[in-house]
């Protein structure tokens, strides 16, 4: 019958001190990449919010200034004549518009963020909100020559939704699309009801188009696509996080399929009313 002496409990031992570092090693080993993609991650946060601050700051200031500067010309009685007084009041009154857009807009993803914004739902109508939003976008389309078509499968049931929030949801959509599609471009809204008893209501432009990394920035809170076409339009870049945060808020989702050159579709789905898909848990 084989025997332990003193030396087999001496390896046995090292084993033992051999494996205790190993493990010790591995688990310093994982703490390291942990705290290093927390640090990657941090940095990454950071420069997006130091962006978001930089291009505000420039967003703020170009309403700002121009309601300063024509007020003080209206002040000073610098103009005097009917046309120009109500030519530049004109002014003023785009420039606080645009203004309270953006306040309005960092206020929304602030409470969003802080899990304190609510949405009032009830059966609605999406054709009648669909209508209100229209004339709104189409304004700014003919200025550049874009085609705006609207086609909604008929008998379209009720949703499950709070109106006002939907609202600015689909002219979140629908201005992106005028914005970012070219001269004597094209955007098309559709609807209709999916077999999975949800309301589907597509955004498509033939715009600019983006690649799955500029979506992804495009939907991440203080990120925003960088390129020149974009640079020459005002916006924040918070329209499309704050869509799907409100999307998501009513049990619903948004997606987005892009592609550089050749135009996005923006798809939101939305709960009807009556069906276990109005509980907003459910995704």
């Amino acid at each position: 019958m084989r025997t332990f002496g003193p030396k087999w409990f001496k390896e046995g031992s090292l084993i033992g001190e051999f494996s205790d570092h190993l493990g010790m090693a591995v688990s310093q080993q994982k703490q390291a990449v942990a705290l290093q993609a927390a640090k990657v991650d941090a940095e990454l946060a950071s420069k997006a919010k130091s962006e978001f601050i930089a291009n505000m700051s420039h967003e703020l200031r170009t309403p700002l200034n121009a309601i300063i500067g024509f007020s003080d010309m209206l002040h000073t009685e610098t103009v005097s004549s009917p046309e120009k007084v109500h030519q530049y009041t004109g002014y003023i009154k785009q420039a606080a518009e645009h203004l309270l857009d953006l306040i309005n807009g960092i206020l929304d993803i602030s409470k969003i963020q802080a899990g304190k914004l609510a949405v009032e739902r009830e059966p609605i109508e999406l054709g009648p909100i669909l209508a209100s939003c229209l004339p709104i976008i189409e304004a700014k389309a003919r200025e550049k020559s874009i085609a705006v078509e609207c086609s909604l499968a008929p008998g379209l049931p009720p949703i499950m939704a709070d109106p006002l929030r939907v609202k600015q949801i689909l002219i979140n959509l629908l201005g992106n699309a005028v914005k970012f599609t070219p001269e004597r471009g094209r955007v098309r809204v559709e609807a209709r009801v999916l077999p999975e008893g949800r309301l589907l209501v597509a955004v498509a432009d033939t715009g600019i188009g983006m690649s799955p990394p500029e979506v992804e920035t495009a939907l991440r809170p203080f990120g925003q696509v960088d390129s020149g076409f974009n640079k020459r339009h005002e916006g924040t870049g918070l329209g499309l996080p704050i869509a799907q945060a409100l999307a998501r808020m009513h049990g619903g989702d948004l997606r987005i399929e892009s592609e550089k050159g050749r135009g996005t579709c923006v798809s939101l789905l939305l709960p009807l009313a009556g069906g276990d898909s109005a509980n907003p848990n459910i995704h």
